[in-house]
């Protein structure tokens, strides 16, 4: 008991610690100032095929250093396919069957930069092996299922950190097939998983092993689906954990193959990390090419929970990089430390999910008029300062995903919809009247605790045109419950899934949480069927026409007005100028944080600037 106390009094230090520096004054010497982009407020931004790739000055990698970075959310567990979300160490410990090619980045200047890495994107051409080297697919359709051939990676070996008993009881030794055979037998057959809750069609999935190769005999209609998510979202642990004590929910029996092992918990404090020495993955581009991974000596993650805590103390240096800034957010920080390199990007879509089988949102004419009185065009420039996309559901614009995209100024886009974009309150009043709604109504969107500075001003303009919205706000766990469940009154408010799962289509078709909905559309579902034929690699037409498939559909969904669309938000991610190989990159596969693998610390740069 008495070293647990010592232990949260260090964590509380810590945290203090931070609270204190945000007071100090930071030191800079010769500031290199970036350049502020002007805010434009257009319909459909911009996208090019590639994101520039900017040459980079010629700097050999170094070794050492402890990379410091922050979350405000809570870690209830450490292992995958938990009964919660995320755990946030899971991706730093240990790794999946494949992942995100990094060379295909910005990768600090030296990738293509097919990707900038900012969103989670499950596609064929961007991800590479991880712990298998590669895999086979079947050559053509026969029977109900087609089988994957994986072949696992020679000389991967489990993280031995001396100070840990399950890590002595792994004992270092090379991962097997059996291991990634049981480890996704156990989250895809187990209904308490989150992988089961989310995809449990997994379920139909055979998973058998030899030595040095594991099989997937997947049904087809699930197919595309299916290997996705066996190849980037399962978290291989060691089955030795599971015997001896029953899972890795404790961090003390973290153990794992990925770039960094864990070594200290200190609840509401920090998350400690040590690099792994006999990680398997070496550099694969840059002058740093060939060299051994990871450069860091190690991460500390602070667990801070007051957002402005972690700003200050990332301003004054305290932590080296920080994502989600608004843009008021980002030019405080500029304002105070110019020297900042950082890069927004646009947010995942987003929408108010409606009770579609009951009234007044089981009349289209309801709909149609609650998108009418709304002022898009006011929100994007007054609340976002022109930085962001007006129409951003199912999908937003991304290059990845541009050809899927069908933009308000698309041609082929008809007045009815663009209709529904226009601020029209008048029209909206005689939609209501015909559906039987001369004096409005009340509703109620239920939200998870938090802001509601978008929610009031909808309430405002709905209010002229008779609809009096009350916004109830819940907690985290409720909120998940009813998310899951779709059991609201009223409308729901939701993020949609990441642009990684656009062509699961998950939050328009299926019994999906990003479907609360519950939309059941013999045209969505069909064109489900379509794109999922389409995506078996090998076999089916290809992407270009899962994207032609999804533009048609995404047309449909917005002349039905199934939800109605958030005004999506740009966001910025900021770092200090001596977090080096890097470039603004959150995402290397399904969850964030493997991006430590390539990144290092100029310590020497860091002195000079004063930190």
């Amino acid at each position: 008991m008495k070293q647990e106390i010592a232990w949260l009094a260090v964590g509380s230090l810590l945290v203090l610690s931070l609270v204190a520096a945000a007071c100090a004054p930071a030191v800079v010497e010769k500031p290199e100032v970036m350049e502020k982009p002007k805010p434009e407020v257009t319909e459909k931004p911009e996208v090019t095929e590639k994101p520039e790739v900017v040459e980079p000055a010629v700097e050999k990698p170094k070794y050492g250093g402890v990379l410091k970075v922050a979350t405000t959310r809570s870690i209830e567990h450490f292992e995958p396919g938990g009964s919660t979300s995320r755990s946030q160490t899971i991706q730093i410990t240990n790794e999946s069957l494949a992942g995100y090619d990094w060379t295909k980045g910005l990768a600090g200047g030296y990738g293509t930069g097919e990707t900038t890495m900012t969103m989670r994107m499950y596609l064929e051409w961007l991800d590479v092996g991880n712990l298998v080297e590669r895999w086979e697919y079947p050559t053509k359709i026969e029977g109900d299922t087609g089988t994957v051939t994986y072949y696992v990676r020679n000389g991967v070996h489990w993280a031995l950190n001396p100070e840990s008993e399950a890590s002595r009881l792994v004992g270092g030794r090379e991962l097997t097939a059996d291991d990634i055979a049981k480890e996704i037998i156990r989250q895809t057959q187990d209904s308490t998983t989150e992988t089961y809750m989310k995809s449990p069609f997994l379920a139909e999935v055979k998973i058998t092993s030899a030595p040095g190769i594991v099989k997937a005999e997947i049904p087809w209609e699930r197919f595309s689906d299916s290997i996705t998510r066996l190849r980037s979202r399962i978290w291989i642990v060691p089955p030795e954990l599971f015997e001896e004590y029953g899972g890795m929910r404790d961090w003390k029996n973290s153990v794992g193959t990925g770039p960094f092992m864990l070594t200290d918990f200190i609840p509401g404090a920090t998350v400690t990390f040590v690099r792994n020495p006999n990680y398997w993955m070496k550099d694969p581009v840059g002058p740093g090419k060939g060299n051994q991974l990871p450069y860091l000596d190690g991460v500390k993650l602070f667990l801070i929970q007051d957002r402005s805590t972690v700003e200050a103390a990332f301003r004054t240096g305290k932590i080296d990089r920080l994502d989600d800034f608004t843009r008021e957010g980002r030019e405080f920080m500029l304002k105070t430390a110019p020297q900042l390199k950082w890069v927004s990007d646009i947010g995942s879509p987003t929408a108010w999910h409606m009770k579609l089988d009951r009234p007044p949102f089981s009349d289209i004419r309801v709909r149609r008029a609650l998108m009418m009185a709304i002022d898009f065009e006011a929100i994007l420039k007054d609340l976002y300062g022109g930085e962001g996309q007006i129409l951003g559901y199912p999908i937003v614009l991304v290059p990845e995903f541009k050809d899927a995209y069908m933009g308000l100024d698309d041609p082929k886009m008809p007045a009815s919809v663009k209709e529904l974009f226009t601020y029209n309150p008048e029209k909206a009043k005689q939609l209501l009247a015909e559906a039987g709604y001369p004096d409005g109504f009340k509703t109620q969107i239920t939200m998870e605790t938090g802001e509601i500075d978008y929610e009031a001003i909808i309430k405002d303009m709905w209010r002229k045109v008779g609809v009096d919205l009350e916004i109830k706000l819940v907690e985290r766990a409720a909120y998940t419950a009813l998310r899951r469940s779709a059991e609201f009154e009223g409308l729901f408010g939701t993020g949609s899934p990441t642009m990684g799962q656009t062509y699961e289509l998950p939050n328009v078709q299926g019994d999906s949480a990003f479907n609360p909905a519950r939309i059941n559309d013999p045209v969505i579902n069909e064109t489900y069927a379509k794109v999922q034929a389409a995506l078996i690699p090998g076999i089916g037409a290809g992407e270009a026409e899962a994207n032609r498939l999804y533009r048609e559909m995404m047309l449909h969904v917005l002349e039905q007005a199934y939800g109605i669309p958030r005004v999506v938000e740009k966001t910025t991610t900021m770092w200090w100028p001596w977090l080096k190989n890097y470039s603004g990159e959150s995402d290397s596969g399904y969850v964030r944080g493997h991006v430590w693998n390539w990144v290092w610390i100029d310590q020497d740069l860091k002195k000079a600037m004063g930190y």
